[in-house]
């Protein structure tokens, strides 16, 4: 599920550019309304999120000290 949602998500994020050079207060073009902001905002914030954490070397879990000896 995960590798299908990442390639339906490359036309998203080709698609973004168009958003952020066209409809954005960097040019004179008309403006995203607030709701329809947020969900490509949110969208693509995930998308990055996710591929940031498969890139990113795997955290060792601390072990836990016992203090009562």
């Amino acid at each position: 599920m995960t590798e299908r949602i990442l390639k339906s998500s490359i036309s998203n994020l080709e698609a973004f550019n168009d958003v952020r050079n066209n409809q954005s207060f960097a040019h004179d073009n008309s403006i995203l309304n607030y709701h329809e902001s947020l969900l490509i905002f949110r969208s693509i914030s995930s998308i990055v999120e996710f591929i940031n954490s498969i890139e990113e070397p795997p955290v060792k879990e601390a072990k836990a000290v016992d203090k009562t000896h």
